[in-house]
Formats: C-alpha cells, structure tokens, sequence
C-alpha cells in the first residue's frame, strides 16, 4: 500500500469529474465521464481498488492539497480531538482550538465530509463496474471480481459509519453518478437507515470475501477479519450486543497477519515486549493487527497527523489531566511506548506529553538528536487490531451479563500491560455492577488505544460524553477566564455541524440542531 497515491493516477484521472461544489468539497456531482471504457481486466479493478484506498488514506492521515489544514489527521481529529485525550498546543490552530473546547463551527475543516463521499463515490464504481470485466478479460476470476466487491461494499460502509457517528443523518449515494438527468443533490437520509444500510452491506461484504478461515489477513486491506471487526463495531454502536458478540467470534476464526487464527484464547496478542513493534510500526510482522492504513512519506509526502512528534509547532498536545494521571501509574508498560514522559514541561518546548507509539523512537528528543522531524517518518495507524477487539468483546459481555468471561477478556488486555499485577476478580467492588465494570472497561480501553482515533467515539456510544468531558472542558473554561459549564446541556452538540461548505453545495441539505 505504501504507493498508493501513485498506482491510482489512472482512476484519480476518471474520477475528476466529480465536481464537489465550487471548491470540490461535498456532494453535489458531474456525471462521471469514460468509466465504461476503463474496465476492461483485473488490473484495472485493481487500481481502482488502489484508488479507493489512497482516497481513505488520504483523509486520514495525508497532507491533502493546497496545505489544507486539517485535510490530513482527520483520523485523530475525528476520533480523539473532541475528547479528553488531546488538548491544543500553544501552537493550536483552529480546528483542534474549536474541537476541545465543543465550540465547532460549521467554517471547521474538520467538519467537511468531502473526502469520505469521495471515497464511497470510488467504492460504488468499482461495485457497478467490476462485475462485468470477466466477460472482456478471461484472467478476471470469480474470487478476483467478489474479493474487490467485498472491499469496496466495506470500504463504503466504513465511510458511512464515520459519517453517521460525527453528523447523524446523511446523503446516501450507492450508485456511481453516471447520468446528468439524475439530480446531483440529495436530502439526509435518516441515521437509523444508514446504519441499516451499512449492516447490509458489510454483511455482504463477508458473504463475498473468498477464502474465510483460510486466508492469510493482509493488513493493508480490508479483509475478513476487519468486516467482522467493523460490523461488531457497528452492532455495539446500535447497543445490539448479541450481534456483536457473534460477529467478535466470527473474527477469532479468521487468519492472522501470521496464518494462524485470531483465536478468543489470547494467544493471538503481542506480548508488552512487542506491542509497539509489531502493532504500530511493522504491522505485518504481528499476529495482532487486523487493519492498519500505511502512510509512506518517501513517496507521498509528510504524514502530518497532529499528534506528531516533530520538535515544534505542533497543534495538539496530550491533555495535561490525563497525562499526569497516566503518568503516575508507573506499572503500565504501555506508558512508556506510547507517552514521552522523559522531561517535564519547564525543560524545554515539544519534548514533553508527545505521543511515541507511531514512532521508533524512545523520546521526542531523539528526533532533534539526527537533525529530523515527525515528517521524515512513514505511519501506520491503527484500525482494528485484537487489543481494542478483546476490550469492546468484554464489553458487550458484560452488557450482556456474561460477567465471567467479560472479565476474563479485559483480564487479556489489562495483564499484559501490569504483567506482575494479579488478575481482577470477579468479587471485586470496582465492577460490582455493570455500569461499574463498562467504566472500568473504558478505563482500560483509554490507555491501550491511546491515540488510535477510539476515544471520542466510546463516549458517545456510551453515553458518558457529559460524566467524561463536563470536569475536563471546566477546567479549559476556567483557564480561559470563561464561564464553567462543561459540555453543557445540549446534546445536539454530540452531533457535528454539516459544513458551510457543503451547505453551499447542495441545498437539500439541513444543519444539524443547535449549529
């Protein structure tokens, strides 16, 4: 994956045509123009499906265009940015400067779904057109036409479930826009359809991936194992935690980046020794990683995620309550991997509260040692791997009053990070209910994906947006001199604004309540 922005010239020069508003940036189209003349055999599928993924790559961790603030790391500000997990910098800009303090305006680059509806314009090509190559090229083999069909229906509804979670309802387009009679502006279809949609087509998706339980997961890509990951996801987003539990087994039955099964035994984990390692840095020599999006910066510039490490400059820092707190507990050895807790805050700019776990380096210090910078590093950030799937299974456990075995999975994750601690017991008074033990689950979930786009996302599905955030943003309010009421009574707000940009573009459209 690491040439992806290269290997997709062709279907990039299709694809033009989507004018997206004035400025290309929604979802008000032009017909797309030549597809039909485009696939014609089994490599032109397979540069769509590059151009797909470097469209979903791009947004997430990717430069964009035009310096763009904020085009790239979306990933980060989407996931973590409105939480407790990032704070801005005293180099903020104003996007993480809005999101941290729940005061989104519709002019925030964050709040533009563009690239998302860029990407699901992509995946729908490829699932009108990819059928029909095996009648021109005789190579084109069934399990080639039905594994591009699986990813790009996933790929589809991975867009729309990051588009339902930040902004509710959404346009829904599942057919390439071929026609110039057809209108080019659509009304938000409601949430609870969209999610409908999604769960249909992830669950073709799996119907259609060749080779389940026998194929080797390939990290880069969706594969088997990340449509179970994704519609477990989805299912515990809807509180149906029944599904979720038996798409989580059906996930432990798929291959690992190694050939062996995911397994529910725990055998499938890193041990702390190589946790980073083979999670964050070489993916494709753990047994952990499910799907990870790879950002080469030899042949696609800087991966510029906020949380970066460079020197200076940096938009977000880690948040001051939860990185003295994290730092205090000195037995996790996931701390160290991934905080730069080596200086403290008074001993120099950019070398404290750093995040290091996309990074082979032991401190943020190390980098101004060789003369670098974060921008001379690839990335790999992190999807799904096994770690974040043991702790959402212990919670739908839990939800489910399987008290036992929810234990015995966060027990998985938070034994491996105190290695010399003992397990946590079922008598325990911590977790003597289950509200009790989700908190304790979220807890852990905080540490062990620090930084891997999940915290935002817990809250909310959790309900916990208030109990969470209300003492953090009083806190920002009073450094600022302003009136402390947390996050507030409007949970309108949970939602972000439709951009203005979008607006613009296609006016069907409605902002969301309270923007």
């Amino acid at each position: 994956m690491k040439k992806l922005l290269i290997i997709a010239t062709a279907l990039i020069a299709i694809t033009a045509t989507m004018v997206i508003s004035s400025c290309k940036k929604d979802v008000s189209l032009s017909p797309l123009n030549g597809v039909t003349d485009y696939f014609k055999s089994y490599k032109d599928i397979s540069a769509a499906l590059a151009g797909m993924y470097s469209s979903f790559q791009e947004e997430m961790t990717g430069t964009g265009t035009n310096n763009e603030e904020g085009f790239g790391g979306r990933y980060h500000y989407w996931g973590e940015g409105r939480s407790d997990n990032f704070a801005p910098s005293q180099y903020f800009n104003t996007t993480i400067n809005e999101l941290s303090n729940n005061g989104l305006t519709i002019n925030n680059s964050a709040t533009d779904w563009a690239g998302l509806y860029r990407t699901i314009f992509r995946a729908n090509t490829i699932i009108k057109y990819t059928p029909g190559v095996p009648a021109i090229d005789i190579n084109t083999t069934p399990a080639i036409v039905n594994n591009a069909l699986a990813q790009a229906y996933a790929m589809r509804a991975e867009c729309y479930f990051y588009i339902v979670r930040l902004w509710g309802d959404a346009p829904m387009w599942t057919e390439p826009y071929l026609d110039i009679t057809t209108p080019g502006q659509k009304a938000r279809t409601p949430k609870a359809a969209v999610l409908d949609s999604i769960v249909k087509d992830l669950t073709k998706a799996y119907a259609l991936m060749p080779g389940k339980g026998t194929t080797t997961n390939p990290v880069w890509y969706i594969s088997e194992s990340a449509i179970c990951a994704i519609l477990a996801d989805v299912y515990m987003w809807k509180k149906d935690y029944p599904n979720a539990i038996i798409w989580y087994k059906n996930l432990f039955l798929a291959k690992n980046p190694q050939g062996s099964a995911y397994n529910s035994d725990g055998s499938s984990l890193e041990s702390m020794l190589n946790w980073k390692m083979n999670n964050f840095i070489t993916p494709t020599a753990g047994k952990e990683p499910i799907w990870s999006i790879n950002w080469d910066n030899v042949n696609n510039g800087c991966a510029c995620i906020p949380i970066s490490i460079q020197q200076s400059n940096n938009p977000v820092r880690v948040d001051s309550t939860v990185y003295f707190k994290w730092k205090a507990i000195t037995a996790d050895q996931r701390l160290l991997p991934t905080l730069d807790i080596t200086a403290t805050p008074t001993s120099g700019l950019g070398k404290w509260d750093k995040v290091l776990k996309y990074y082979n380096v032991a401190n943020a210090a190390a980098l101004g040692a060789v003369g670098t910078t974060a921008t001379a590093y690839n990335v790999n950030v992190v999807m799904y791997r096994l770690g974040d799937v043991y702790l959402s299974y212990a919670e739908a456990l839990n939800a489910t009053g399987d008290k036992a075995n929810a234990l015995k999975y966060y027990n998985f994750i938070h034994q491996r990070a105190f290695p010399l601690a003992p397990a946590l017991l079922i008598g325990d008074p911590s977790i003597a209910t289950i509200a009790q033990f989700e908190d304790v689950i979220l807890q852990e979930r905080q540490y062990e994906l620090f930084a891997e786009g999940k915290r935002w996302f817990d809250l909310v599905r959790t309900d916990r947006v208030n109990q969470v955030m209300d003492p953090i943003l009083k806190l920002r309010q009073a450094s600022k001199g302003s009136p402390q009421v947390g996050f507030g009574t409007d949970l309108n707000k949970i939602l972000w604004p439709v951009s203005r940009a979008a607006l613009n573009a296609n006016n069907l459209l409605v902002q969301n309540p309270s923007y």
